[in-house]
């Protein structure tokens, strides 16, 4: 098998790449702390969009050295991960980006690295709803979870005990099931709304045929919208002041940034461009933690690759009418049984789209052992890249007392 390699990866010490092939993908790996025996206990990390295995390298070495074997791939429709499904928008077979299909790409990875279970899934932005899947679905395989930015919300709520009622009545419970606050009756109502508003929700968007192309632009133009992007998300932007919403109404969500709620006839890069173009700035202070040589990793590998892989997670999972995610049912009432922790930034609105998510979880709702809230000050939405030291406490703190 011939892959086409790009230009190797400007890593940190201790840090390597390599390229994992199973019967479906070929992953594209960062990690450290690797021994010949696989004897370390194995730290997966999962990144979000739109990010990729890159963004974990100040947490990498990290861990290493505290005696893990960390791995962070690619994951499916990102960066140098191949193999899924890149046909164009309307000829891509949405049902390989499911939930289920995202968790047994890790078991599968994790079998092929040589382990038998994980220690610690981590994951940020959707790659926490893929880390909560994990440890929701195999809570023998995966036996920690440490998500960020995304809250795990809960599982579908299917009809009950509705049987005994009238056809009709048994018709509208069945018609309305599953999908939770952002499902397709909820949804047609708020986004009603919203464009009522002069606005519209980026997930949705993401969601579109346009919204690929409209980000795919010259590599000079690509730099100053991901620089705008990664800047307006993170405590670098004084314009991040997120609190608890009140629920999944037009009128609370539309507190939110134009990063999530969207000038409804604004890209996404016109929407951060009109932020950006009143920020003193100018995205020069979040060069601290991304400066533009990093920043550069990224820009060439979204050039090369394109945004489609990314976006496909977004109608899959959001604006699909619940079509691919039937098979979510199956865990219907289940809770996340391995010990959890969340960490998140005090800057960043990611904590509280999903209105009572954070809540859920902090009180047991939908985590049977969960063990401890960090909101870290004056950081965003890109913890890994912000705050690596805070991810890798939480990380140990979390596995403490854990068998190996």
């Amino acid at each position: 098998m011939s892959l086409a390699i790009p230009p190797s990866l400007p890593l940190p010490r201790g840090v390597s790449s390599r390229y994992v092939v199973t019967p479906e993908l070929t992953f594209h790996t960062l990690e450290a702390g690797a021994t010949p025996g696989q004897n370390r206990p194995l730290i997966v990390l999962l990144h979000g969009f739109p990010e990729i295995a890159y963004s974990w390298r100040r947490v990498l070495p990290q861990l290493a050295d505290a005696g893990f074997h960390a791995v962070a791939p690619d994951q499916r429709g990102f960066g140098r991960t191949t193999g899924w499904d890149a046909r164009p928008y309307d000829e891509v077979d949405l049902a390989s980006f499911s939930l289920t299909n995202l968790v047994r790409d890790v078991v599968i990875l994790v079998h092929a690295l040589g382990y038998r279970s994980v220690h610690c899934v981590v994951g940020h932005d959707c790659g926490a709803i893929t880390a909560s899947m994990c440890a929701l679905m195999r809570p023998d395989f995966f036996r920690s979870v440490v998500l960020m930015s995304h809250p795990f919300n809960g599982n579908p709520t299917l009809p009950f005990n509705t049987a005994n009622q009238g056809i009709d009545e048994q018709a509208a419970a069945a018609a309305g099931a599953g999908g939770g606050a952002e499902g397709s009756a909820a949804a047609s109502v708020i986004h009603q709304a919203l464009a009522q508003a002069g606005r519209k929700h980026y997930k949705w968007y993401y969601s579109t045929a346009p919204a690929n192309g409209d980000m795919c632009l010259a590599p000079h133009d690509l730099h100053r919208f991901l620089r705008g992007y990664f800047h307006l998300k993170s405590g670098s932007w004084p314009g991040n002041q997120p609190r608890r919403l009140k629920g999944w109404t037009a009128e609370e969500v539309v507190q939110m940034p134009y990063y999530y709620i969207m000038p409804s006839d604004a890209t996404m890069p016109q929407a951060v461009e009109q932020h950006m173009v009143d920020e003193p700035s100018g995205g020069q202070t979040s060069h601290s933690w991304l400066p533009d040589d990093e920043l550069a990793v990224y820009v060439a590998e979204y050039a090369r690759t394109g945004f489609q892989g990314g976006l496909n997670w977004y109608r899959v999972h959001t604006a699909a009418g619940g079509r691919y995610m039937k098979d979510y049912d199956l865990f219907a009432g289940k809770k996340i049984e391995p010990p959890c922790s969340f960490i998140s930034g005090e800057k960043d609105w990611g904590t509280y789209q999903e209105p009572g998510a954070l809540e859920k979880m902090t009180s047991g709702a939908v985590c049977s052992d969960f063990r401890s809230l960090k909101v870290l000050e004056g950081v965003g939405h890109w913890i890994p890249q912000e705050a690596p030291d805070e991810v890798v406490q939480t990380i140990i703190e979390l596995t403490k007392g854990l068998s190996v």
